[in-house]
Order: structure tokens, then sequence, then C-alpha cells
């Protein structure tokens, strides 16, 4: 067996608990080969190398030898090499919001309900009984010192930002000059997402430009820290937000009030059946994301 498919493998080897996840994984974008993106029917052979995002945490592995069946965790640990960083700090992890658990996302009606809390008059009943307890409590205290409020307070309601238009008000064109891919078409325009590639292959450069209403950008922005080499704050224009970026891919996200919208620029790999052609220099992709996410600002109405 000189290769094997990477979804079967990472299931073998121990790092999923069933292979159906393993494939979800994959199809979520949650899996690399090599440095790209894989499908599940993607094979891998000994020497690659897999990269598999688990609950916030990456599974950095050199394959050593192929399995398509699962064995036990002392079998499998003889089949890879594992580079995966340390796990991430307790601070880190704190910063990422979170739902009890088994809640799953929220759904549609909990989110209209949601909305109509954070603008409504139960959300000013609420703030005026807190208003009082505290001072209540600060009345019998003796203490004269003021009182410091720690409620969080919601960065505006859902939609409250700009409109971007459809794919971040960008045409094909300028995704191709801009990015200097040049080959890209566009395969996925939705009114919430867009997504220029070369083609089938997994291998190839990717342009995506991605609109979240309503949704944190700082659960995002943790989600890209864990996964990314670097993520830094950023500013656009007046506009606060945060940029990621790894061998050949590069994230930018921008937030307005509730909402943020997200441009990714990934160079992609092309490989032979030797050598893998390196890929560009992140700052090359970044500066790419920039020019495209300052596009989309300029253009909002």
């Amino acid at each position: 067996m000189s290769s094997t498919r990477v979804d079967s493998w990472i299931w073998a080897i121990r790092l999923t608990k069933t292979r159906s996840a393993a494939g979800a994984a994959c199809r979520g974008g949650h899996v690399r080969v090599n440095g790209v993106t894989a499908k599940p029917a993607q094979h891998v052979a000994v020497g690659d190398r897999v990269e598999v995002r688990l609950n916030g945490r990456d599974r950095i592995v050199e394959v050593t030898k192929l399995l398509s069946k699962r064995v036990s965790a002392q079998l499998a640990g003889e089949c890879y090499i594992d580079h995966s960083p340390p796990p991430p700090s307790r601070e880190i992890i704190a910063s990422q919001p979170r739902r009890d658990r088994g809640a799953g996302r929220p759904t549609k009606r909990e989110r209209r309900e949601l909305d109509r809390f954070r603008s409504g008059p139960a959300l000013l009943a609420f703030t005026a009984v807190i208003a009082i307890l505290i001072s209540g409590c600060s009345s019998n205290s003796g203490d004269d010192s003021p009182t410091t409020r720690n409620t969080p307070v919601a960065p505006g309601a859902a939609g409250a930002g700009p409109f971007f238009g459809a794919c971040g008000n960008v045409t094909t064109e300028e995704v191709n000059r801009i990015t200097g891919f040049g080959n890209l078409a566009l395969v996925v325009n939705n009114p919430s997402a867009c997504e220029w590639s070369s083609g089938p292959s997994p291998t190839g450069p990717v342009a995506s430009f991605n609109w979240y209403r309503g949704s944190p950008i700082g659960r995002e922005r943790a989600t890209e820290q864990l996964s990314r080499d670097s993520t830094e704050d950023i500013d656009i224009n007046g506009h606060k937000g945060f940029i990621a970026s790894d061998a050949g891919i590069c994230e930018i996200g921008i937030q307005f009030d509730a909402d943020f919208f997200e441009w990714s620029v990934s160079a992609g790999v092309t490989r032979s059946t030797t050598t893998a052609t390196p890929t560009p220099d992140s700052d090359a992709v970044c500066n790419a994301a920039r020019e495209l996410s300052t596009m989309s600002i300029e253009r909002a109405q």
C-alpha cells in the first residue's frame, strides 16, 4: 500500500474517535496535508505532513506508516512523528466564548430573541434592576468609593453594521489582479459568502469573502490565534480587527458593531511526484488580503 485516504488514516491513528468525525473535519476545512486543505478522499503517503484542528488545538503529525484500519494507541504511535505545538495556555482557552455543553449553535429563533433582548425594553428593565441592586449594596457597605460596573455591553444589534454588497463589492477581475493568481473563478456566491478558486484541485490558490452578521469577532480571532503562526490586531481606515497568517495563507477580520467580515487569501501548493513548489511569502498574500479588505470598507454602504 503506497497511499491511503487521509480521513481513514487520521481515524486509524486515533486522532479522531470515529471515521465520520474524521470526514467531517476534512469537509469543514480542519485538515491540511502538506499545508493545503484536504478533502476526505485525498490520499497521503509516507513523509507527508498532516495537520488536524481538533477542539481548538492543532495536531501536526508526519506520516511514517500507512494504515486504513484503526489500531491500538500503542501501535498508532508508531505510525507517525508528532510535531504538535504544546497545548494553549489557560488564558487563551478562557478567551474563547462558549455555550453550554450540548447546546449547539443558537437557532434562528434564539438569535431573534437575543436581538430583541439587546435592543428592547427587557434590556432597559434588566439594566435598571442591576443599577438599583448595585446602588443598594454600595449604600449599605459604608464604602464611599465609586462603584465599578462589570456588566458586559453588547457591541450592537445584529445587522447594524454597513451593507457590503455582493462579494464585498469586489469583482472577480479585481480579485485576480490584486492576488496575482490570475486564473480564479467565482465558485460560491451567496448573500454571506463568496469564494474564488482556480479549479477542483485542493492544492490550488483560493480567495474568499465572508460576512458574519450578529457573530462575535472575538470567537473567530481566538480560533485563528490557536491555528495560525501569527495573529495581530490591526486598524484599517479607523476600523479595528485582526490579521492572522501562516505559510501561504492570510486572513483579515474587520468588526462593525455586532457584525464583521473576513477576507481570506491562500496561495495553495503545487505538488509534483517528487517535490512541492514553495508557497509564496506570507507578506504577499497578506498585502492582497489587506487591499481587498480596504476596498470592501471603502465601498460599503
